[in-house]
């Protein structure tokens, strides 16, 4: 029986035996960024391709692993969803079932529409407002807002007066004499 400090020796030495059997040649998937580097022409294995289809036909990525045999709490999984050629499979499958289902975007968005008219003759707010928060979903007015943040040295130049301040300076400023303009160059 391997001792404990083997087996970690073991598992942190384990992505570079494995880069020696491929001959260095391969990508470490071991992480998104690996993942991402995957050639989008790679072809897909089995496992991967069930992966796929049950992801596309709705299944969540949890589910979709399960079904595919991956019993790793899906940990590979979320990986595989960075890698080019899955992606490129999975957009064409979900492609193929919109196409069979005749299914659009378009439709989905009358279809709420629709509800939030009948809604409204049966006087239910509560409905009209869940039809229109999945319709402003579909919109992407829902996205997160990206906000800029301007940065200047003017708070450091702050910071470096009131630190260069002698204590009967700084005194004088928080009793409210006067006291030399922190924002203003001397």
């Amino acid at each position: 029986m391997p001792q404990l400090g083997q087996t970690k020796q073991r598992a942190a030495a384990k992505p570079k035996n494995i880069a020696a059997l491929r001959g260095g040649r391969g990508i470490d998937t071991s992480s998104a960024a690996g993942c991402e580097q995957i050639d989008p022409d790679k072809p897909l294995t089995d496992k991967q391709r069930m992966f796929v289809m049950a992801w596309a036909q709705g299944e969540s990525i949890r589910s979709a692993s399960a079904r595919a045999g991956y019993n790793d709490d899906a940990s590979l999984a979320y990986r595989m969803v960075k890698m080019p050629n899955v992606l490129a499979v999975y957009h064409a499958e979900k492609l193929k079932y919109e196409e069979a289902g005749q299914m659009t975007r378009q439709k989905v968005m009358d279809g709420l529409i629709e509800a939030v008219e009948m809604a409204k003759l049966m006087s239910e707010p509560s409905s009209m407002i869940a039809g229109w928060r999945e319709i402003g979903k579909m919109c992407g007015y829902y996205a997160p807002v990206e906000h800029k943040l301007k940065v200047d040295v003017s708070g450091n130049i702050v910071v470096d007066r009131l630190n260069g301040m002698s204590d009967a300076e700084l005194l004088k400023l928080i009793t409210g004499g006067t006291a030399p303009q922190l924002g203003a160059p001397q």
